[in-house]
């Protein structure tokens, strides 16, 4: 079975919806965010000693999944991932791992969420506490 690894290389401009949280990712480096990535083959290495192919992945879109939508991604996670394993119930461990993943998103150290920040033309007033829940 081909291994599989991805690069560097991101879309350009409007296509590369990360540009958008660069500061956030600056500030919180480990804290975990969900994406949605369009994706193709980029090309196929093959190691002649090994027999093995690698398939480097080129990502062609990227969107950064607002805190609102993660319980739907959750669930989409899981039932890709069934699908992918065959298994209608995951193993014990593994729901565990999914579950505290998405908690993590949902719940950051960070009081501020860059999904949830009011526009920039909003009127005085309108933004969230700085100490909101998290």
């Amino acid at each position: 079975m081909p291994d599989v690894r991805g690069t560097a290389l991101l879309p350009h401009g409007e296509a590369n919806g990360f540009a958008a949280i660069a500061a956030e990712l600056l500030r919180e480096p480990r804290r975990l965010r969900a994406a949605l990535v369009v994706f193709d083959c980029r090309r196929g290495t093959e190691d002649y000693d090994s027999a093995d192919t690698v398939v480097t992945l080129r990502i062609r879109r990227a969107e950064v999944l607002l805190a609102v939508d993660l319980g739907e991604v959750e669930k989409l996670v899981r039932r890709a991932l069934e699908a992918r394993t065959g298994q209608q119930v995951l193993p014990l461990e593994l729901e565990d791992e999914i579950s505290e993943l998405f908690r993590e998103m949902a719940e950051p150290d960070s009081a501020t969420d860059p999904a949830e920040d009011p526009p920039p033309d909003s009127p005085p007033g309108d933004e969230p506490p700085e100490d909101g829940p998290k």
